[in-house]
């Protein structure tokens, strides 16, 4: 081993700690400088142990040399602990540092199960978090550097793709030339343009950060005519309240969409709800609709009363597209529980029944667009600031290319709409093969239109809906409320021989879909290639940081959401059995 050379310092700690950890030794570094490491055994004292390293800097170089070594280790009590004093949080860092860019999402959890495998020890959650803190940092920057490249990055940003939107929100720092990071929104201009093809509906939510630093990732989400997800725009801030949440719709409605009658879906946060009631800011009817998350109420129905089976009403009473099927279903709620139907009925129906809205939300009753792409970035929550606004570069981009193809190949092939309604207009045709048309009114184009159930009885034949041809109107609600016709109204014009196709708003055409991903994005230029920052440094605020001692807290409210059939309440983290904890398991005695 003497005269053995590493090329730095820190391959020599590496190497070293690496041969302790697979001989469960342990020892203690009596000098270590620029030109000098010297390492003992931690139990030389006790036990006369004789091992012993010194390593010099190679005059001229960086390389470390060793120049002297005793050993091996003459411990007679070989260190058995659960854990290694050399396996540290840098050397983990450097075993997890490629398990983490391949997945962002890696769980302390899987963290701590990869060491048990590779080097036969269990770390504490501590550790491992730590660990995992420092890889993300090797890989992605500095926590709080990262917030200082933040504009410059933005520079970059607009330099290369025009029309891009940045909002920042700073407060003056107490060092010269510096400023204290609030918030920051930013939307790209393809998703800007791209959005005037897509239906007039915004999914808008917001979900923790789980990085160095706290604070609340907002999106506002599209859909596409194919019913796909359609990223707008993004904000980081320090937070979800009133204050925050009405500067992310200002945002919006003042630089990225004007478009009259935007129905926003959400929760019922209260900063969401004065935000969309406030006339000044642009969300107000008729200029916006606001319309409730039949999920998130849903929710808060069940923390309230308790009771699946009036859950299981109220959901059904939202989904009804007919006035007369809402009313049976909150009478009978009404008949169970009053003081249930009081509740619900203390909510405007337009904002949380398909049978009341007008058809503003297109029969999408829940957030899950934005709550997806959550989950889509939800690795990325663990990154520096500038490192998340990259991905979502990044991420965009990727979605652009494949649907951008997707809708030219469609083009190509003469497709008319998009394979989302082309396959429920094509169901549709096919119901109304099996309806019984009866004409009241040539003119008017008046029919009542009957369903066949397959039944032999005709008191349970089916139901029957009035059509109004002259109006594109049903009485089963579907047409107005989705954007393409129902197979009652299918079956009228087949039997007027009246072309149905300008029943089928445009959103949903094949070269809408197109137009939506048209917009190209363009690649940023080399960082030396970026236009000069002048500007204030930017600094996270103290108070955002995150607690580094011990597993985080959650701020998160949980609810009956968040309940999973099936899953025992308690799983021990060691074991991974149920019944019973870490405390309390049999696994988690010390070896000394």
């Amino acid at each position: 081993m003497v005269g053995q050379v590493f090329n730095s310092k820190a391959n020599l700690q590496h190497a070293a700690k690496l041969y302790s950890i697979s001989a469960h030794q342990e020892y203690v570094v009596v000098e270590s400088t620029t030109k000098l490491l010297v390492l003992r055994c931690k139990k030389a004292k006790q036990s006369q142990c004789p091992w012993k390293l010194r390593a010099m800097v190679v005059k001229g170089t960086t390389s470390f040399a060793i120049n002297k070594y005793n050993g091996p280790h003459k411990c007679v009590n070989p260190c058995l602990n659960r854990d290694h004093q050399q396996l540290d949080s840098n050397l983990i860092a450097a075993h997890i540092q490629g398990m983490i860019k391949a997945q962002f999402t890696l769980s302390v959890a899987a963290i701590q199960a990869s060491i048990v495998e590779k080097f036969g020890y269990q770390i504490s959650y501590k550790k491992a978090s730590k660990a995992k803190l420092k890889a993300l940092t090797n890989l992605f920057g500095d926590f709080y550097k990262s917030y200082a490249e933040l504009p410059h990055f933005f520079i970059a940003l607009e330099q290369a793709n025009p029309g891009c939107v940045v909002i920042s929100k700073t407060f003056l720092g107490i060092m010269e030339n510096t400023e204290i990071f609030q918030r920051v929104f930013w939307a790209f201009h393809p998703s800007i343009e791209g959005f005037k093809h897509c239906r007039p509906v915004l999914s808008i939510d917001g979900t923790h950060l789980y990085g160095k630093y706290k604070g609340t990732l907002m999106i506002a989400m599209g859909c596409d005519g194919n019913n796909q997800l359609f990223p707008l725009a993004f904000a980081l801030t320090e937070g979800e309240n009133i204050d925050s949440w009405g500067w992310f719709l200002t945002c919006i409605r003042t630089r990225v969409t004007h478009r009259r009658g935007l129905c926003v879906i959400s929760d019922r946060h209260p900063g969401i709800m004065a935000a969309m009631s406030d006339v000044h800011l642009g969300w107000s009817e008729p200029y916006a609709y606001h319309r409730v998350c039949m999920r998130h109420l849903a929710s808060n129905f069940m923390t309230r009363f308790k009771d699946k089976i009036l859950k299981n009403l109220m959901c059904r009473a939202a989904l009804a597209t007919k006035i007369e099927k809402f009313n049976k279903h909150m009478n009978t709620i009404g008949r169970i529980n009053a003081a249930a139907q009081q509740w619900l009925e203390a909510i405007p129906f337009e904002k949380w029944a398909l049978s009341h809205e007008g058809g503003r939300r297109y029969g999408i009753m829940t957030t899950n667009m934005s709550e997806v792409f959550n989950s889509v970035l939800k690795g990325a929550r663990s990154l520096p600031i500038t490192a998340l606004v990259q991905l979502t570069f990044f991420r965009l981009n990727s979605y652009f290319v494949v649907r951008r193809e997707q809708g030219a190949n469609r083009l190509a092939s003469n497709e008319e709409y998009t394979p989302y309604v082309d396959a429920k207009i094509k169901a549709n045709v096919v119901k109304a093969g099996s309806h019984e048309i009866v004409l009241y009114d040539h003119i008017r184009g008046q029919f009542h239109v009957k369903t066949n159930k397959g039944t032999k009885s005709s008191s349970t034949r089916g139901r029957t809906y009035r059509i109004n041809l002259q109006e594109y109107a049903c009485t089963c609600g579907k047409t107005l409320i989705y954007g393409f016709p129902c197979s009652h109204i299918l079956a009228a014009c087949h039997f007027r021989s009246v072309d149905f196709r300008p029943l089928v708003q445009h959103y949903y055409s094949t070269q809408s879909y197109y137009n939506s991903w048209a917009p190209l994005f363009h690649p940023i230029f080399n960082v030396y290639e970026w236009p000069p920052y002048d500007g204030p440094i930017i600094v996270p605020a103290e108070s955002m940081k995150r607690a580094s001692s011990g597993r985080p807290k959650s701020s998160r409210l949980h609810n009956e959401m968040d309940v999973r059939e099936g899953k025992t309440s308690i799983t021990c983290g060691l074991c991974k059995q149920s019944g019973h904890n870490r405390r309390s398991c049999q696994n988690n005695n010390r070896i000394d």
